[in-house]
């Protein structure tokens, strides 16, 4: 369970008719409203299959992904800034 159900105290309901599902892909796309659509796909010898797709808020995207990079003990790499070159 996530540290935010523990804080606010929420019980979390499952549906043990849900299918766990493979995927190994990852699209997102945002909208101007700070709403993400997110797939989950799966990809097969003939393509790429669609297994899920859901629409994110933009601040509990950012909770979802810091909640993954937590249980992976993962940090993601930052790209240094572009600096200009200096005139000698």
């Amino acid at each position: 369970m996530s540290d935010d159900k523990r804080e606010i105290g929420l019980e979390v309901h499952t549906d043990e008719r849900l299918p766990a599902i493979f995927v190994d892909n990852l699209g997102i796309s945002t909208r101007s409203d700070d709403m993400h659509f997110v797939q989950f796909m799966t990809s097969l010898p003939g393509g790429v299959s669609e297994q899920c797709r859901m629409m994110i808020p933009d601040e509990k995207l950012k909770r979802m992904i810091d909640v993954l990079c937590d249980h992976l003990k993962y940090a993601p790499k930052r790209p240094r800034p572009k600096t200009k070159a200096r005139v000698k």
